[in-house]
């Protein structure tokens, strides 16, 4: 199959969504298939990346670092790409993107099949009131219209897919998030599970707050606890700032030392933003290691498919003090290897594989 990925964001620029986009593709280019990404940057150009062609368009009007506007012309250009491309199959992403609703107006216009996979599970959550009422409207137009529109809608949870219902009316797929696993289990890492760690965008509402508080309040109370937050963003220097004793600002690090950090230890997320399928729980039991998080989608199946996961009662600070308390006190066994395999993205590229060939019949 020929697939295109039509897309506001790539990586470089990195998130959690941009990690699916370009996992997806690489896993799906390893099977065999041709992919094509197009994305917007401001860095424009095309290159062959990872045996996959990369197309970026030159971006206009970036908005904190989230969303930027395509230039003049790329409906037209998307339209003559598809057309001369032989293209089998079309893949966007989140409702919100121009270039979600770019890619589904121009795979219609083709005629070509096109996926929708929405990374949220619910409206945008922002403390400032322009941009909450602004997305709702966003979500309400161009994202129904996006959703309605598509050949087939697929969600990273259960509660992205109930998002969808409410917001659209389409039916939707649960196609859950995933990570990169080895062909082998490694060795069991030793387990430290007074070493707590935060992952994420340094943002409000993201939670690094009440990580360092948490961390504060068990140093208190006589815990040999230390703490590592990973991530950057605009609150970088107030996180470093305010950083208590026991607690390591990484700033933004490498995957690689990301999966070093959670080797054995409780990944804290006290997220209270509209997440859709954060890959950093499925990481941290890759490692070996537990989780304790605010009831965010995903964290309930993994918890009754037996991982270490501790959901806590209510979004609040003693909450989560409490469940973080409860695994230090009785740390639960590592996930077995053999049930992460269906969360590999080798398992998540041949859903995906079955979905498009369904579509293309």
């Amino acid at each position: 199959m020929r697939i295109a990925f039509l897309v506001n964001n790539y990586p470089p620029h990195v998130g959690g969504l941009e990690m699916h986009v370009h996992a997806l593709a690489c896993a799906l280019r390893g099977r065999g298939h041709d992919v094509t990404v197009v994305a917007l940057s401001d860095s424009p150009g095309e290159s062959d990346e990872e045996d996959m062609h990369v197309i970026r368009l030159r971006e206009r009007f970036r908005i904190a670092d989230v969303l930027a506007f395509p230039p003049l012309g790329t409906a037209r250009r998307l339209r003559q790409m598809l057309r001369d491309g032989g293209f089998d199959l079309v893949s966007v992403h989140t409702r919100f993107f121009p270039m979600t609703w770019l890619g589904v107006d121009a795979a219609r216009a083709c005629g070509i099949p096109v996926v929708v996979t929405e990374h949220g599970s619910g409206y945008v959550a922002s403390n400032s009131p322009i941009i909450a009422v602004a997305s709702r409207i966003v979500d309400l137009t161009f994202g129904r219209r996006a959703l309605r529109r598509a050949s087939h809608v697929i969600g990273v949870s259960e509660n992205a897919v109930a998002f969808v219902k409410r917001l659209s009316g389409a039916e939707a797929e649960v196609f859950y998030n995933a990570i990169d696993l080895p062909a082998q289990a490694p060795e069991t890492p030793a387990r430290n599970p007074k070493h707590l760690v935060f992952v994420g965008r340094l943002v409000p509402g993201k939670g690094w707050e009440a990580f360092m508080e948490t961390v504060t309040q068990l140093r208190a109370k006589g815990f040999d606890v230390t703490g590592s937050l990973l991530g950057n963003g605009p609150d970088e220097e107030a996180a470093r700032r305010a950083a208590p004793d026991g607690v390591t600002v990484h700033g933004r690090v490498s995957p690689a030392e990301v999966g070093v950090q959670l080797r054995g230890a409780t990944l804290v997320n006290p997220t209270v933003l509209s997440e859709g399928f954060q890959t950093t729980l499925l990481e941290a039991l890759a490692a070996g290691g537990q989780v304790v998080t605010y009831p965010v989608p995903g964290a309930q199946v993994l918890a009754d498919d037996g991982a270490p996961v501790t959901i806590t009662d209510r979004r609040d600070q003693t909450s989560l003090r409490q469940a973080v308390e409860a695994v230090l006190d009785d740390p639960g066994e590592p996930y077995p290897w053999r049930k992460l395999e269906k969360w590999s993205w080798r398992n998540r590229a041949a859903q995906f594989e079955a979905i498009a060939a369904e579509l293309i019949r």
